[in-house]
């Protein structure tokens, strides 16, 4: 693509999308008429991302040329919220009929006499005409687009077949291959079904709370029911027990458990009360809750997730670049000793080997790669899938794998290793200034942090009633503090080395396992401000747990001072032998990182501040722990935990292991029936319809035992949450 072309991404439903072969045809078919970038294909959706000039070609005429190759296409509109299309081709009655047909073919010669010979000709090749009709008519298209696919090979195999006599192999070969394209699209129509249970839980309805010029009916306003997609930015609604709720939002009044299982993946149902969040698609219990609106329907955390889901099957995990790295070269390897074998014998001979020619029939069928490379998709899919049902957003194929690689772990300390929920222990004024103003101003500038300890500062400025003033030119100083100006003053609040950057004395204070808030205005200090963070209640299970996954090492890295980060690790058990580094800015936590991948390749770095954004993107694996995560962290980080629950990481780990379990299983599997049947097929012993079952038989079973990624549904501590949601 030429240089000054600026591209945008489309996305193109193409229902017939199955495997590599279609999308060979497609693309090589489309880069002959319009100039298109990077391709990257979703089989279980059946869609196509393309790149493309978008001022150049709009979307209806890239469709209307993906037609003209003889494929239905369809624009996926860029704001349509992520879906699963389903699209299972009904070919059973016609499979019955041909079936019967090859039955009766089969139960003439069985039962009748020789003179009956031509009738049983005559049936089987009925049968293969009605079999190969569709696939004929796709093996046409692949040769006007000067291709070779699994269609072809199968019309060569079968006319070669028939030209030979080999009337009732024909028949029964071509049968099954149709049979193995129904029981295919089954297989991956349940994958779909199950991914699209995610989607499903969009809620319908919302109860919104009407509008008045009067604002003192408050809490007696009718309601409307409406499309959660009208509701805007500072809507209320009103959620009634059992309902789902229908946007992301703040709880006004009311309280109640709700089942947050489908965003988060916790079992059990949490208590909401006024101030909390909730999210679209989650179960609200036995209480009615009034929420006020914060995202509009399509950001919401339930489509973002769903996003994420759809973004992450269209990402080529390594294994399925080796995949069709491999199977671009297998097939035409096959084909040529195909010909081989079909031509070179007979020259030898001086006369046409009719057995060679035929064992040359089989290998073109052996040719087909079907099974493995249905082999990857359908096990990363739903990987990605039941990662997504149990709070894990995974951003990729790679990421799956390469949590199953993990054999070193380096956390961040706030906020993940510890609760990040810290609390103002003690305030040290200095040089004559009370407690309450050095708490107001820090309060003042931190109100526009997003910190954890600039948020202990506002909440203990709040509980003792403390009003903060107007503060101009603030600035974030990552790694440091914060700094604004206040009355006309310059007030600086953060770490000590960010005051001594500054030039401002900063007095030796006692050492506590704490950590220091220093505030200072005009160039002095004026106090000190304790806080403490306790250590989360599931972190030294967790870290033992991924010890015995094998993980030898791991790796606490933190800005705040040595004290307080060895305190923190002194509670953890001690055989997990933890490295603490201490004091580190972010661009000292991105050195730590590089050098530790030197020693440590498969290393994952778990934060989620702003200050860890730097070290996630740098690491191998970057894992933003809670949906409270800054946004940078969240968009730079590879896995999202939706619940800051470090228990959830031994759960990827096995998830990325089982991931690359059954995908060895799965290619080892397919190549070993290749072998086996092309070893058969070269000593003669191998009939097309053996090898037709043989795929078929092979990718059935690679598609079943990708589907175990699937797995138990994540339990949802209520019955009653199926009830509700089935059928919405």
């Amino acid at each position: 693509m030429k240089s000054s072309i600026q591209p945008t991404v489309e996305t193109f439903y193409i229902p017939a999308l199955d495997c590599s072969d279609e999308l060979a045809l497609i693309e090589k078919g489309l880069r002959r008429q319009i100039e298109v970038g990077r391709v990257t294909v979703n089989y279980v959706n059946r869609t196509l991302r393309i790149e493309l000039d978008r001022e150049a070609y709009n979307p209806a005429e890239v469709a209307a040329e993906i037609r003209r190759l003889g494929f239905e296409a369809e624009p996926v509109p860029r704001d349509a919220v992520p879906t699963v299309l389903d699209h299972v081709p009904h070919r059973l009655h016609t499979s019955t009929a041909i079936g019967g047909c090859l039955l009766l073919s089969a139960a003439v010669g069985w039962l009748l006499v020789d003179s009956m010979t031509v009738w049983i000709a005559a049936l089987a090749i009925t049968s293969t005409a009605a079999s190969s009709y569709r696939v004929a008519s796709s093996a046409w298209r692949a040769v006007r687009l000067r291709a070779l696919d699994m269609n072809v090979l199968m019309t060569l195999a079968a006319t070669g077949a028939i030209a030979t006599a080999n009337f009732f192999e024909a028949a029964t070969a071509m049968f099954l291959f149709g049979i193995s394209v129904w029981l295919e699209a089954l297989s991956m129509g349940r994958a779909r079904r199950a991914i699209r249970s995610l989607i499903e839980l969009a809620p319908t309805v919302a109860h919104r709370v009407a509008k008045t010029d009067d604002p003192g009916n408050g809490n007696h306003r009718p309601l409307e029911t409406v499309d959660p997609a009208v509701l805007a930015l500072g809507d209320v609604v009103v959620v009634k027990p059992g309902e789902r709720i229908p946007i992301d939002g703040t709880v006004l009044a009311g309280s109640s458990a709700v089942n947050q299982a489908p965003i988060t993946g916790e079992s059990a149902p949490v208590e909401k009360s006024e101030g909390d969040s909730v999210f679209a698609g989650t179960l609200n219990g036995e209480g009615s809750l009034r929420i006020e609106t914060t995202r509009e329907a399509k950001e919401s955390t339930l489509v973002h997730i769903a996003r994420l889901v759809e973004q992450a099957q269209a990402t080529r995990s390594p294994t399925e670049r080796f995949v069709d790295r491999f199977a671009r070269r297998y097939t035409p390897a096959v084909i040529l000793m195909a010909i081989t074998m079909a031509v070179l014998p007979s020259i030898m001979a001086g006369e046409f080997d009719k057995e060679w020619f035929h064992s040359s029939l089989v290998l073109l069928v052996i040719a087909c790669p079907c099974a493995l490379v249905l082999s990857t998709p359908i096990t990363i899919v739903c990987g990605l899938h039941q990662a997504a049902r149990r709070g894990i957003l995974i951003k990729g194929g790679e990421h799956l794998e390469n949590a199953g690689r993990v054999d070193a772990m380096a956390l961040d300390k706030t906020g993940t290793l510890t609760t990040g929920v810290a609390e103002v222990v003690d305030i040290e004024p200095q040089q004559g200034h009370s407690q309450e103003e050095v708490l107001r101003i820090a309060a003042t500038l931190e109100i526009h942090s997003e910190h954890p300890l600039g948020r202990a500062i506002v909440a203990a400025a709040e509980a003792r009633h403390i009003r903060s003033p107007e503060v101009s030119g603030f600035t974030a100083l990552r790694g440091f503090g914060v700094r604004g100006d206040l009355e006309g003053r310059s007030c600086l609040v953060g770490a000590q080395r960010l005051l001594e950057q500054q030039g401002i004395e900063t007095d030796s204070l006692e050492e506590r396992a704490a950590t220091a808030a220093w505030v200072a205005v005009d160039h002095q200090l004026i106090g000190v401000i304790w806080l403490a963070d306790s250590l989360r209640d599931d972190a030294a299970a967790a870290l033992c747990e991924l010890k015995s996954l094998g993980i030898s090492k791991f790796v606490v890295l933190t800005g705040d001072r040595a004290a307080v980060a060895q305190g923190i690790v002194e509670k953890l058990p001690s055989d997990l032998a933890i490295d603490v580094h201490a004091d580190l800015l972010p661009d000292d936590k991105l050195e730590h990182v590089v050098q530790l991948t030197q020693a440590q390749p498969a290393l994952a770095v778990v934060g989620d501040g702003v200050n860890d954004a730097p070290a996630l993107a740098a690491a191998r694996l970057g894992i933003a722990l809670g949906s409270e995560a800054s946004d940078t962290t969240l968009e730079t980080a590879d896995v999202v935990v939706m619940t800051a629950q470090l228990s959830r990481l031994p759960e990827l780990v096995r998830l990325g292991r089982k991931c690359r379990r059954l995908l060895a299983q799965n290619i080892i599997f397919a190549l070993s029936v290749k072998g086996i049947f092309l070893a058969l097929a070269a000593a003669g012993w191998a009939t097309m319809w053996m090898a037709v079952a043989a795929d078929v038989g092979a990718s059935l079973v690679v598609i079943a035992n990708g589907m175990r990624m699937i797995g138990p549904p994540v339990a949802t501590g209520d019955s009653s949450w199926r009830a509700a949601t089935k059928g919405r």
